[in-house]
Formats: C-alpha cells, structure tokens, sequence
C-alpha cells in the first residue's frame, strides 16, 4: 500500500514538473530529438555506403575540424555563464557572455567552411562519391544549427543591449520570468549542438 502511494506521489511529481515546463521549451526538445533522430540515420546511411575496399578518407583528417572542436568546447563554457549572469542581474556580464559565445560559434562555422576547403584538397567532393557527399551533409546540417542558434543569441544580445540603457526596462526585464526561459532555451540548444558535434567529431576521427 505505502509503495503505490508512493508511486503515484512520483507520477504526480513527475506531471506537476512537466506542467512548469513553458510551451516553447517542450517545442524546441521535441525538435531537438527530432533532429537527433535525423543525425542518427546520417550517420548510419554515411557508414553503410562507404566503399569496403577503398582508399576513401585515407587522408589527413582536416585540421580545422580540431580546431572547430575547440572552439565548440570553449563556446559551451562560456554559454555556461549566461544564466548565472542574468539570475545576478549584471546585464554588462551578460552581454559579455552572450557576445563571447556568439564570435566562438561564428569561429566555429568559419572553421566548419575550412574543413571542407581540406577536404575538397584532397579530393573528398560533394559532387563525388555518395559517402563523400554524406560527409558534406551530416558536417553542413550541424553548421545549419549552429547557424540558427546564433541568430537566436543575436536576437537576445541586442534586445539585452537595448533594454541596458533604461533602468526601468532593466528592472522590468531581468524580473520577467520568460526572459530566463529564452536563455535556458539558448544553452540547452547551445549545448545540445556541442555534445551533437563532439560525437560527430569522435565518429569521423576514427572514420579517417
């Protein structure tokens, strides 16, 4: 008897904490496993059409696909520091972290294009096999996200650096309890695609 009330107790729980979770947040999660799902069929259909005996990607792995990494691990730190500067209401703090984490994932794109300058080098074309156009559209589908989650971060930074300059509207908005939710739904995004690039990036290093 005490464990099925326990049981429901969780299951009460458990609804009472989906019930806090804003629409917005639950929209972008299932498009989150929606785009998780995809990646995972790319990436198998990119495994089974790769050539058994072939000399495909029996080249030097792109260095800037390393350095993308880097740049991913660095962006995840500094996304890390934007929730905590807007709980502290320190609006310059935030700024500064948002712009931060906006030029590493702009970095990240730039160094994404010359990945596939490097590949192209050696002869790994979009146009070619279909394992080297798989490569193509797994490697620009993420740059896509990451694309679209720097929009999303410029939309925040400039609406921060507008409401900075009004102390009222600061006060307005670092008490708006949706404000807090947009820059959960950035870092979940944010972290989302550096966790989704590191298994990509772990996937093709020992793919070369």
């Amino acid at each position: 008897m005490k464990k099925e009330k326990v049981r429901i107790g969780l299951r009460r729980e458990a609804f009472n904490k989906m019930e806090q979770i804003h629409p917005h947040q639950i929209m972008l999660y299932v498009a989150l496993i929606g785009s998780s799902v995809l990646f995972l069929f790319l990436v198998v259909a990119f495994t089974a059409s790769r050539p058994i005996h072939s000399d495909f990607l029996k080249i030097e792995f792109p260095k800037f696909f390393v350095v993308s990494t880097v740049l991913m691990l660095l962006s995840s730190f500094s996304v890390s520091k934007i929730i905590p500067a807007y709980e502290k209401d320190e609006l310059e703090e935030l700024k500064k972290w948002l712009g931060i984490t906006f030029l590493l994932g702009l970095a990240f794109a730039t160094s994404q294009f010359l990945g596939w300058r490097e590949l192209q080098e050696n002869q790994i074309l979009f146009s070619g096999v279909r394992s080297g156009a798989y490569l193509y559209v797994i490697t620009g589908l993420h740059v896509i996200h990451v694309l679209a989650i720097l929009l999303y971060a410029v939309r925040l930074l400039v609406k921060c650096n507008k409401v900075s300059l009004d102390a009222v509207q600061s006060l307005i908005y670092c008490t708006n309890p949706y404000q807090k939710i947009r820059f959960k739904m950035l870092t979940d995004f944010w972290h989302f695609v550096d966790v989704l690039w590191l298994l990509l990036f772990f996937y093709l290093l020992f793919s070369f």
